[in-house]
This record gives structure tokens, C-alpha cells and sequence, in this order.
């Protein structure tokens, strides 16, 4: 979870943004994609014109080459952007938290961390396989430390997710009957699947997203859940940017009084993996996504209850 001095960022109604989920490590096709959009010259320079936002849902690591250039991409863009009057949000994705709690010694999220492409991220942070394989938490964590010292410290930095206008941008979607103090704090967002993606209760209109609709939050922009093109849902409330099963990144662009449908999109074709996801059963999956939530909630509590105040 990002760290308590994080808050949500909040987009200003007028500006332009665009939104990109799950890009996985793919340094290349994201720089593309900024160059094409014209906000980046295609590496490290921010050159929007003001009033431009870019919001990156969560998931920037593991599984594709090159997940340590990618977080330092987007952080170096975030610093860049203010200075031309724009904004670079940065939102946790599930991935960001197995690498944090996985490095940090929880066992369970050490297990999604390795189950689901993790080593990607080490290797783009200068390990070998054999650095990790048969290794503890602990002694990983220390070689990324040596390496990559910036990393960790710099996932810590990530918001819990956006606002623009009454749009909700964030990792896996709202949560039903979940107040908005509850949603910032918990790691249920970011796992969220069906009970959003899927759900026959229309956003925002039923009552389970009554505390979302009284805080005027009447659209969501989000990923964590693949799907081939970007995905219209929820009588068009609702946009999923996670195009990973059609093997490519995402770029939508969303103007200001302009309706989700109406969106433009950019596309890149994403490099293969580094490393492969292990063969999860689906019903591992299934569980996975509704035991980590609380089980990342309770790693949260004990680090703040241990060392209160800004990591």
C-alpha cells in the first residue's frame, strides 16, 4: 500500500489526461506511446503542453523486461511535470505490493510475488536467477538493496489512486459498500475482479456504490483484469485499460465533458515476458485474490504500528 503520507492525487477538471494499466515492465512500448501522445520526447523528458496529466493505474512491474527502467521513467516524468504545468500520477497496482510485502518478508505475498512474474523485476534490478531461486526473502531483498536502492523506496511513493472531475481512476475498481476512508486504506482495490468488473449492479447507480456516487465519483478508469481492446462496461460508467491479453500497452487519451465511449486510444505491441507467471491453477487465482486484501492490510498495520510516519 502506498505509505500514509500518500494521498490520493487529484487531477484538475479542465485537464486532459491520459490513462495507461498494467504496462508490466514494457519500457519500450510505453516510451513509444508517450512520444505518439506528445508527452515525453520518447525517453526522459516531460515536454506536455500544460494541463496535461498522465495517471499509470498500477502494475508497472514484474513480467516484462525491463520493470526497474520503467518505475525510474515515470518517476523522473512525475518530477519533470509540475515544473511545465502538468501531473504524472504513479497508482499501486497488486504488483507493486508483492514486491514491497514480498521483499519485506511477508510469506504469503513472497509467494504471489514469485508465482506471478516477480522475477522479471529482479532481474531488471541486476539479479541472476540464481540469486533468487532457493533464496529467502531476506537475502533477495538485501542483493535488490545493493543494486537497486532507489526501487523500493521509490514503489513506496505510488498514490491509492486519482480524481478527475467524477472520475475515479485506480488498479482493480471500486469496492462495494466501501466507504471512501476504508477504500483509500485498504488493499481490497487492487484486487477487486469480478465484484466490480463483472457485477450486474450498475455503477453507480446501485446501491452498493452509494458511497462513490455521494462522493460525485460517477465513472472509473482501471485495469487488473485482462482483456483483449479496451472494455466498456457498466453502461459505459466504467473503462478496463488492461489489454494485456491482446498482447499490447494501452494509451487512452480523456477530455474534459468528452463521455468514457468516446475515448481515443494509442496501442503498442508489448515484448514477450521475462519471465513467465507459474502454472496457477484458476482456483488458486480465485483465492489469492480474495486473501491477499487482508492479508497485505495486516503487513500494512504492523509497519505502522512498529515505525509511524513516513517510510
Amino acid at each position: 500500500m502506498a505509505a500514509p503520507h500518500i494521498r490520493p492525487t487529484v487531477i484538475p477538471d479542465s485537464f486532459t489526461v491520459f490513462a495507461a494499466s498494467d504496462i508490466h515492465g514494457q519500457l519500450g512500448a510505453v516510451d513509444r506511446l508517450l512520444a505518439r501522445a506528445g508527452l515525453s520526447d520518447g525517453a526522459d523528458r516531460w515536454v506536455a503542453p500544460a494541463g496535461t496529466a498522465l495517471v499509470v493505474t498500477g502494475d508497472v512491474v514484474d513480467r516484462g523486461p525491463d520493470s526497474l527502467g520503467l518505475v525510474r521513467r515515470l518517476a523522473s516524468l512525475r518530477a519533470q511535470a509540475p515544473a511545465r504545468g502538468g501531473i504524472v500520477a504513479i497508482l499501486e497496482g497488486n504488483h507493486e505490493i508483492q514486491v514491497l510485502g514480498g521483499l519485506g518478508g511477508q510469506p504469503e505475498i513472497f509467494g504471489a510475488l514469485m508465482a506471478f512474474g516477480g522475477g522479471a523485476t529482479l532481474r531488471s534490478a541486476g539479479l541472476r536467477p540464481d540469486e533468487w531461486e532457493g533464496r529467502s526473502s531476506a537475502e533477495i531483498s538485501a542483493r535488490v538493496g545493493d543494486l537497486a536502492p532507489d526501487l523500493v523506496p521509490t514503489l513506496w511513493t505510488f498514490a491509492p489512486y486519482a480524481r478527475w472531475g467524477d472520475v475515479l481512476l485506480v488498479h482493480g475498481g471500486p469496492v462495494p459498500f466501501e466507504d471512501l476512508d476504508r477504500f483509500e486504506r485498504s488493499a481490497d482495490r487492487l484486487w477487486i475482479r469480478d465484484a466490480f468488473y463483472a457485477s450486474t449492479e450498475r455503477f453507480p447507480e446501485a446501491a452498493c456504490w452509494a458511497p462513490y456516487r455521494e462522493a460525485g465519483i460517477r465513472r472509473v478508469v482501471f485495469g487488473h483484469t485482462p482483456v483483449e481492446r479496451p472494455t466498456l462496461s457498466h453502461d459505459g460508467n466504467a473503462l478496463n485499460l488492461d489489454t494485456w491479453r491482446g498482447h499490447h500497452v494501452t494509451l487512452a487519451r480523456l477530455e474534459p465533458g468528452v463521455e468514457l465511449r468516446d475515448a481515443s486510444f494509442l496501442v503498442e505491441p508489448a515484448e514477450p515476458r521475462a519471465i513467465a507467471d507459474a502454472p496457477v491453477p484458476p482456483e488458486e487465482v480465485r483465492r489469492l485474490d480474495a486473501t491477499l486484501p487482508a492479508i497485505v492490510d495486516a503487513w500494512i498495520a504492523g509497519l505502522t504500528a512498529r515505525a509511524p510516519g513516513p517510510r
